[in-house]
Protein backbone atom coordinates (compact mmCIF):
# COMPACT_ATOMS: atom_id res chain seq x y z
CA UNK A 1 0.00 0.00 0.00
CA UNK A 2 1.34 3.50 -1.00
CA UNK A 3 1.69 5.83 2.10
CA UNK A 4 -0.26 8.57 2.28
CA UNK A 5 1.46 11.83 0.47
CA UNK A 6 1.32 15.13 2.66
CA UNK A 7 -0.63 17.80 1.16
CA UNK A 8 2.10 20.55 1.02
CA UNK A 9 4.00 18.20 -0.98
CA UNK A 10 4.49 18.92 -4.69
CA UNK A 11 3.19 15.37 -6.03
CA UNK A 12 2.80 14.78 -9.77
CA UNK A 13 1.09 11.56 -10.79
CA UNK A 14 1.30 9.81 -14.32
CA UNK A 15 3.85 12.50 -15.63
CA UNK A 16 5.41 9.64 -17.54
CA UNK A 17 2.56 9.63 -19.97
CA UNK A 18 3.64 13.22 -21.43
CA UNK A 19 7.27 11.97 -22.09
CA UNK A 20 7.57 10.05 -25.62
CA UNK A 21 7.93 6.15 -25.14
CA UNK A 22 11.45 6.35 -26.91
CA UNK A 23 12.61 9.30 -24.41
CA UNK A 24 11.41 6.82 -21.90
CA UNK A 25 13.33 3.79 -23.09
CA UNK A 26 16.38 5.79 -23.54
CA UNK A 27 15.74 6.89 -20.17
CA UNK A 28 16.10 3.58 -18.85
CA UNK A 29 18.84 2.36 -20.48
CA UNK A 30 20.79 5.17 -19.80
CA UNK A 31 20.62 4.94 -16.27
CA UNK A 32 21.21 1.22 -15.99
CA UNK A 33 24.68 2.02 -17.79
CA UNK A 34 25.31 4.91 -15.56
CA UNK A 35 24.52 3.23 -12.05
CA UNK A 36 25.90 0.22 -13.52
CA UNK A 37 23.21 -1.95 -13.87
CA UNK A 38 24.07 -2.27 -17.62
CA UNK A 39 27.80 -2.72 -17.74
CA UNK A 40 30.57 -2.63 -20.76
CA UNK A 41 29.83 -5.86 -22.69
CA UNK A 42 26.66 -6.24 -21.78
CA UNK A 43 23.40 -7.13 -24.00
CA UNK A 44 20.80 -5.12 -23.78
CA UNK A 45 17.22 -6.55 -24.30
CA UNK A 46 15.73 -7.47 -27.50
CA UNK A 47 13.90 -5.08 -29.04
CA UNK A 48 11.16 -7.59 -29.17
CA UNK A 49 11.38 -7.11 -24.98
CA UNK A 50 11.69 -3.57 -24.96
CA UNK A 51 8.46 -3.66 -26.98
CA UNK A 52 6.96 -5.76 -24.79
CA UNK A 53 7.85 -3.86 -21.74
CA UNK A 54 6.92 -0.43 -22.73
CA UNK A 55 4.03 -1.41 -25.27
CA UNK A 56 5.40 -0.10 -28.21
CA UNK A 57 6.17 -1.14 -31.15
CA UNK A 58 9.53 -2.53 -32.35
CA UNK A 59 9.86 0.48 -34.93
CA UNK A 60 9.85 3.06 -31.99
CA UNK A 61 12.60 0.63 -29.91
CA UNK A 62 14.73 0.73 -33.22
CA UNK A 63 14.43 4.52 -32.87
CA UNK A 64 15.14 4.39 -29.26
CA UNK A 65 18.33 2.42 -29.71
CA UNK A 66 19.52 4.11 -33.13
CA UNK A 67 20.24 7.77 -30.48
CA UNK A 68 22.14 5.86 -28.12
CA UNK A 69 24.00 4.08 -31.21
CA UNK A 70 24.82 7.50 -32.69
CA UNK A 71 25.79 8.82 -29.18
CA UNK A 72 28.20 5.66 -28.46
CA UNK A 73 26.57 4.29 -25.54
CA UNK A 74 25.94 1.33 -27.54
CA UNK A 75 27.09 -0.95 -30.22
CA UNK A 76 25.23 -3.37 -32.73
CA UNK A 77 26.54 -6.63 -33.73
CA UNK A 78 24.80 -8.16 -36.59
CA UNK A 79 23.06 -11.02 -35.39
CA UNK A 80 24.53 -10.84 -31.97
CA UNK A 81 22.44 -7.89 -30.49
CA UNK A 82 23.03 -4.84 -29.79
CA UNK A 83 25.58 -4.44 -26.64
CA UNK A 84 26.94 -1.56 -23.92
CA UNK A 85 29.91 0.02 -25.26
CA UNK A 86 33.28 0.04 -23.78
CA UNK A 87 33.94 3.89 -22.16
CA UNK A 88 36.15 5.74 -20.21
CA UNK A 89 33.96 6.74 -16.97
CA UNK A 90 35.94 9.77 -15.05
CA UNK A 91 34.58 8.44 -11.43
CA UNK A 92 35.46 9.78 -8.18
CA UNK A 93 34.29 10.52 -4.39
CA UNK A 94 34.24 13.36 -2.77
CA UNK A 95 34.52 14.21 0.85
CA UNK A 96 31.37 17.11 0.78
CA UNK A 97 32.50 18.50 3.62
CA UNK A 98 35.61 19.67 1.90
CA UNK A 99 33.79 21.12 -0.90
CA UNK A 100 30.46 22.99 -1.91
CA UNK A 101 27.30 22.91 -3.71
CA UNK A 102 26.48 24.04 -7.40
CA UNK A 103 23.93 26.23 -5.90
CA UNK A 104 26.58 27.76 -3.58
CA UNK A 105 29.23 27.68 -6.53
CA UNK A 106 26.86 30.04 -8.39
CA UNK A 107 26.38 32.27 -5.23
CA UNK A 108 29.96 32.79 -5.71
CA UNK A 109 29.95 34.37 -8.67
CA UNK A 110 27.14 36.76 -7.60
CA UNK A 111 24.32 34.63 -9.01
CA UNK A 112 20.99 32.66 -7.26
CA UNK A 113 19.95 29.01 -8.84
CA UNK A 114 16.25 28.87 -9.31
CA UNK A 115 14.52 26.29 -10.27
CA UNK A 116 11.57 25.73 -13.00
CA UNK A 117 9.32 22.95 -13.62
CA UNK A 118 9.79 20.78 -10.60
CA UNK A 119 7.63 17.61 -9.86
CA UNK A 120 7.95 14.43 -7.45
CA UNK A 121 6.28 11.40 -8.31
CA UNK A 122 6.61 7.83 -6.12
CA UNK A 123 7.55 5.31 -8.99
CA UNK A 124 8.90 1.82 -8.63
CA UNK A 125 12.98 2.25 -7.93
CA UNK A 126 14.75 1.84 -10.72
CA UNK A 127 17.40 -1.41 -10.36
CA UNK A 128 20.18 0.00 -8.98
CA UNK A 129 18.46 2.61 -7.15
CA UNK A 130 16.69 -0.07 -5.22
CA UNK A 131 19.90 -2.03 -5.04
CA UNK A 132 21.97 1.39 -3.62
CA UNK A 133 19.13 2.13 -1.44
CA UNK A 134 18.82 -1.23 0.01
CA UNK A 135 15.37 -1.93 -0.80
CA UNK A 136 13.36 -4.89 -2.78
CA UNK A 137 13.11 -5.10 -6.21
CA UNK A 138 9.11 -3.85 -5.74
CA UNK A 139 10.18 -1.07 -3.80
CA UNK A 140 8.43 2.69 -4.99
CA UNK A 141 10.62 5.57 -3.70
CA UNK A 142 9.97 8.78 -4.52
CA UNK A 143 11.97 11.06 -7.97
CA UNK A 144 12.73 14.39 -7.89
CA UNK A 145 13.06 16.24 -11.21
CA UNK A 146 13.27 20.01 -11.65
CA UNK A 147 15.00 22.30 -14.31
CA UNK A 148 17.87 24.35 -12.56
CA UNK A 149 18.35 28.33 -13.78
CA UNK A 150 20.31 30.87 -13.83
CA UNK A 151 19.56 34.66 -14.44
CA UNK A 152 16.29 33.16 -15.87
CA UNK A 153 17.87 30.82 -18.13
CA UNK A 154 18.07 27.07 -18.28
CA UNK A 155 21.53 25.46 -17.26
CA UNK A 156 20.23 21.37 -16.14
CA UNK A 157 18.21 19.32 -15.54
CA UNK A 158 18.55 17.47 -12.23
CA UNK A 159 17.20 13.77 -11.67
CA UNK A 160 17.01 12.79 -8.00
CA UNK A 161 16.15 9.70 -6.47
CA UNK A 162 15.10 9.23 -2.81
CA UNK A 163 13.81 6.88 -0.25
CA UNK A 164 10.49 6.82 1.30
CA UNK A 165 11.16 8.11 4.57
CA UNK A 166 12.87 11.04 3.77
CA UNK A 167 10.68 11.95 0.29
CA UNK A 168 7.49 11.99 2.16
CA UNK A 169 9.23 14.69 4.36
CA UNK A 170 9.66 17.20 0.82
CA UNK A 171 7.32 20.17 0.73
CA UNK A 172 7.19 22.19 -2.26
CA UNK A 173 8.70 24.83 -0.54
CA UNK A 174 12.23 22.33 -0.64
CA UNK A 175 11.47 22.41 -4.30
CA UNK A 176 11.13 25.14 -5.67
CA UNK A 177 13.92 27.14 -3.11
CA UNK A 178 16.97 24.81 -1.76
CA UNK A 179 19.37 22.70 -3.29
CA UNK A 180 18.54 18.53 -2.16
CA UNK A 181 21.64 17.68 -0.46
CA UNK A 182 20.48 20.67 1.80
CA UNK A 183 17.01 19.85 2.79
CA UNK A 184 18.29 15.57 2.97
CA UNK A 185 20.44 17.14 5.60
CA UNK A 186 18.02 19.17 7.57
CA UNK A 187 15.37 16.02 7.24
CA UNK A 188 17.41 13.63 8.22
CA UNK A 189 19.17 15.39 11.04
CA UNK A 190 22.75 14.97 9.55
CA UNK A 191 25.56 16.50 7.26
CA UNK A 192 26.04 14.23 4.29
CA UNK A 193 29.98 13.54 4.08
CA UNK A 194 30.48 11.35 0.92
CA UNK A 195 29.60 11.95 -2.53
CA UNK A 196 30.62 9.71 -5.64
CA UNK A 197 30.72 11.35 -9.23
CA UNK A 198 30.67 9.64 -12.52
CA UNK A 199 31.50 12.62 -15.24
CA UNK A 200 30.13 11.55 -18.93
CA UNK A 201 29.25 13.71 -22.13
CA UNK A 202 26.06 12.62 -24.17
CA UNK A 203 24.08 13.92 -26.99
CA UNK A 204 20.59 16.22 -25.88
CA UNK A 205 17.60 14.01 -27.09
CA UNK A 206 14.42 16.03 -27.62
CA UNK A 207 13.39 16.02 -24.02
CA UNK A 208 16.96 17.25 -23.03
CA UNK A 209 16.94 19.61 -25.43
CA UNK A 210 13.29 21.20 -24.95
CA UNK A 211 14.17 22.08 -21.15
CA UNK A 212 17.17 23.69 -22.14
CA UNK A 213 16.55 25.03 -24.84
CA UNK A 214 19.29 23.86 -26.85
CA UNK A 215 19.36 21.56 -30.33
CA UNK A 216 18.59 17.88 -30.44
CA UNK A 217 21.87 16.74 -30.56
CA UNK A 218 23.75 19.53 -28.54
CA UNK A 219 26.64 18.11 -26.09
CA UNK A 220 25.53 17.77 -22.57
CA UNK A 221 27.46 16.91 -19.29
CA UNK A 222 26.45 14.53 -17.19
CA UNK A 223 27.12 13.71 -13.82
CA UNK A 224 25.59 11.06 -11.93
CA UNK A 225 26.23 10.18 -8.29
CA UNK A 226 25.10 9.05 -4.80
CA UNK A 227 25.36 11.06 -1.64
CA UNK A 228 25.64 8.89 1.48
CA UNK A 229 25.76 9.07 5.43
CA UNK A 230 28.57 8.44 7.18
CA UNK A 231 27.27 4.66 7.73
CA UNK A 232 28.16 4.32 4.37
CA UNK A 233 24.33 4.32 3.27
CA UNK A 234 22.82 5.89 0.28
CA UNK A 235 20.46 8.72 0.87
CA UNK A 236 19.91 10.09 -2.56
CA UNK A 237 20.75 9.37 -6.09
CA UNK A 238 20.31 10.55 -9.60
CA UNK A 239 21.76 12.38 -12.64
CA UNK A 240 22.36 16.17 -13.03
CA UNK A 241 22.62 16.96 -16.95
CA UNK A 242 24.19 20.32 -18.20
CA UNK A 243 24.21 22.43 -21.08
CA UNK A 244 27.75 22.11 -22.94
CA UNK A 245 28.22 25.95 -22.73
CA UNK A 246 27.55 25.79 -18.32
CA UNK A 247 31.00 24.83 -16.84
CA UNK A 248 30.49 23.16 -13.53
CA UNK A 249 33.34 22.14 -10.79
CA UNK A 250 33.77 21.03 -7.16
CA UNK A 251 35.57 24.03 -5.35
CA UNK A 252 37.35 22.04 -2.65
CA UNK A 253 38.23 23.55 0.64
CA UNK A 254 36.33 26.99 1.83
CA UNK A 255 35.41 29.52 -1.01
CA UNK A 256 37.89 32.31 -0.95
CA UNK A 257 37.10 35.44 0.46
CA UNK A 258 37.51 37.36 -2.61
CA UNK A 259 36.98 34.41 -5.60
CA UNK A 260 36.69 35.84 -8.76
CA UNK A 261 33.53 36.51 -10.24
CA UNK A 262 32.39 34.75 -13.85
Amino acid sequence: MKRAVPTDTLVTKGRDRFIPVYARIQDRIRTAIAYGALKPGDRLPTEKELSAEFGTTRSTVRHAIDRLVYEGLVVRHVGRGTFVAEKEVLRSPIDSRCCITFEEQVAITGHQVTYRSAALDLVPAPPRVAELFGLPPDAEVYKLERVRMITEQPVGIEIRYLPQEIGRHITGEMLTRCSVHAFVSNIIGEPIPTIVVSVTAELADSYIAKHLEISEGSAVTVRTNSHHITNGNAVICGRSIFRGDVATEYVLGRALPNSPRR
